[in-house]
């Protein structure tokens, strides 16, 4: 019969490869979805939490002047799961880091697929009347024409993150998965 410790261990390696299994699931769907929204499913139930920090934003950031109030949409949406890594990271709580790490780049893919639209405009907006952020921003930068190139730069940027976040909690797997038994506690 193994040790309580070991079954310990296995146990939290297991929920680990579980959570790897899944974040890797989800990374194929993203990067299949690319630049194009497909609402449904995990990935809609996803992009709706992300909408929610995404309109906190903008009011968060309407502090700051018009631009950074239309702005701060996609930058609070970003934002919140990357501070959430930032704190994980500090208290050393590998899986979790790599769990909000993997979140902030589906969030960076979310918002590519915005401001890829920039100049088209085609995607629906919460209500009627309000301006679509990307086409906004890209306009006052002068990119507009570049809206493509911006969503493409932007979705390579969360790929990438994407697969940090990967590496993190494989690596965080096999050092759970490694780690020595600890002698059991004396009765």
């Amino acid at each position: 019969m193994p040790k309580r410790d070991d079954s310990v261990r296995l146990a939290g390696a297991a929920g680990r490869g579980v959570g790897f299994v899944i974040l890797m699931v989800l990374a194929w769907k993203v990067l299949a979805q690319g630049l194009t929204f497909q609402g449904g499913g995990v990935l809609g139930f996803i992009h709706g939490v992300d909408l929610v920090f995404h309109e906190a934003g903008h009011v968060i950031f309407g502090f700051f002047g018009e631009f950074l109030a239309v702005l701060g949409g996609s930058l609070n949406q970003v934002l919140i799961p990357a501070i959430a890594t930032s704190a994980f990271l500090r208290t050393r709580q590998w899986a979790s880091a790599a769990v909000t790490l993997f979140w902030t780049g589906q969030s960076l893919t979310d918002v590519a697929i915005y401001a890829a639209d920039g100049r088209a405009r085609a995607l629906p907006l919460l209500a009627e009347g309000l301006i679509h952020d990307w086409h906004y921003i890209l306009g006052r930068l002068g990119l507009l024409e570049s809206a493509q190139t911006v969503g493409r730069a932007i979705f390579g940027v969360g790929a990438l993150t994407m697969l940090a976040a990967l590496v993190l909690l494989a690596l965080e797997l096999l050092r759970c998965w490694n780690a020595p038994a600890s002698p059991p506690e004396p009765a």
